[in-house]
């Protein structure tokens, strides 16, 4: 019975880029020196075959798996809400109560107005933005994944 090995086949710039960057993560915990890193990414970057590529990483473990990291939040909409909060309270606290039945006299009708004539040329508009926000692959969600390339499992004979 015949077993034939794999081909040796041909690396791609992909794929030495990924190569870099596994090398690159394993000096950054602590696994390889200045002058060991440099020498495999240049010999990296000379490889012609997968393995040349596997020469250079097979005595190094594999990583964890990219994970989802949760973004930061922006402390912009809590000062906002905050801001907010406090003008309400320094407001309600120097406008006498009489004025605040003129105030909802007045203010009441013209937000009912402005909720029936402005919200319908508004909330298609929203939308749009929303959709077109969305399509466009915009990374400001609160969930982002990690999206580092990662190295290709060696392969062991």
């Amino acid at each position: 019975m015949f077993f034939f090995s794999e081909p040796d086949l041909r690396v791609s710039d992909a794929d030495r880029d990924a190569a870099v960057d596994f090398l690159n993560r394993h000096y950054a915990s602590g696994r390889l020196s200045d002058e060991e890193l440099s020498a495999r990414v240049d010999a990296v970057y000379r490889a012609r075959f997968d393995s040349q590529l596997d020469a250079l990483t097979h005595d190094l473990p594999e990583l964890a798996p990219a994970t989802l990291q949760r973004a930061p939040r922006p402390w912009g909409g809590a000062l906002a809400l905050g801001a907010a909060g406090a003008g309400a309270i320094a407001l309600a606290t120097v406008v006498p109560p009489e004025a605040w039945a003129l105030l909802l006299g007045l203010a009441l009708p013209v937000l009912m107005m402005l909720l029936f004539t402005v919200a319908p040329l508004a909330l298609p508009l929203l939308a749009f933005a929303w959709l077109a926000r969305g399509l466009g692959g915009g990374r400001s969600g609160l969930w982002q994944l990690d999206e580092r390339p990662r190295h290709r499992i060696p392969r062991r004979l």
